[in-house]
């Protein structure tokens, strides 16, 4: 059923498409609250998960021992559901994706499920958890068309030091948050690694140079991750860029938020903010004071 809404969608260009679409979405929404996922622990520290992304089944293995994502997934099946419900909009089937941050493989496998003739290429930087991500894509057949690198999306091609938060996979980043504040949360101190970082540039290599997606999320590195992508941003003229907008960890890392407002301004990209059924403009004015999202859109400005 919601495949043949998908196809009627794409051979309309009235305003019937946009109302599908939210129809599409409330469909979605109405598979997801129905749905109970199946959880199996199966040792080394993994628990295998079946949940319904939209009207399709995805498997992932998580960490057991997590306490930032694993939790609520296990119990709900479901992540970030605003996020997840854009993609679901707007991917097509042959859309070439880069999911940076990519953590257990949430979204690398979301986007292979809905890409079958696409290409999706995972990044993370943790390799323990690179190798998570990586395994969740042959679990669930998605090996032929994605993979996952284990890198840091930088701005250089330089190793770069990362402080992993032992039972907080997902909040690993160059940050040292201190041991007293890993006692508060009671954590164990966090493990700094040394990681090899990679431009978005030279990654998006092996999607042979185009990309219509851009997920990141690298807790506070994004300004990193933005200036290794200059390029790829002004080849690809119809890229959306869906990242998560944190402040306060862009602040910690050392970057002024203000600054890299500017940056996302120069670069011509316009700013959405998500919404349940939609995607609402935000004045590129407004960024640098626009408190913690889960994730923005950024797509080129439309000339008028």
């Amino acid at each position: 059923m919601l495949q043949r809404v998908r196809n009627f969608m794409r051979r309309r260009d009235d305003g019937t498409a946009g109302r599908l679409n939210m129809l599409l979405s409330l469909m979605n929404e109405r598979l997801a609250s129905e749905f109970r996922p199946t959880v199996t622990y199966v040792g080394n520290n993994r628990v295998l998960v079946g949940t319904r992304v939209g009207d399709r089944t995805i498997a992932y293995y998580v960490e057991a021992d997590d306490r930032l994502l694993s939790p609520w997934f296990i119990v709900t099946g479901q992540f970030e559901t605003e996020v997840t419900n854009y993609l679901l909009r707007h991917l097509r089937a042959d859309s070439h994706c880069l999911d940076v941050g990519t953590n257990f493989g949430y979204y690398s496998c979301l986007m292979a499920r809905f890409c079958p003739v696409g290409r999706i290429l995972g990044v993370e930087a943790d390799r323990h958890i690179a190798e998570l991500a990586r395994d969740n894509l042959f679990i669930n057949g998605f090996h032929e068309i994605g993979e996952v690198v284990w890198a840091a999306a930088c701005d250089r091609n330089e190793d770069i030091t990362l402080y992993r938060r032992m039972s907080r996979s997902g909040n690993t980043s160059i940050v040292d948050v201190g041991e007293s504040f890993t006692t508060h949360m009671g954590e164990q101190p966090v493990q700094p690694f040394t990681v090899q970082g990679r431009k978005i540039d030279d990654l998006a290599e092996r999607l042979g140079g185009r990309v219509d997606f851009i997920k990141i999320d690298v807790e506070g590195a994004e300004p990193l991750a933005r200036r290794g992508a200059a390029n790829v941003i002004r080849a690809n003229r119809d890229l959306s860029i869906v990242m998560e907008w944190s402040p306060g960890q862009i602040a910690a890392a050392g970057f002024d938020v203000a600054e890299f407002a500017d940056e996302i301004g120069a670069l011509g990209l316009q700013v959405f903010i998500l919404e349940r059924h939609s995607e609402r403009p935000l004045d590129i004015s407004k960024l640098a004071s626009l408190p913690y999202q889960a994730a923005i859109i950024l797509k080129r400005a439309q000339k008028r």
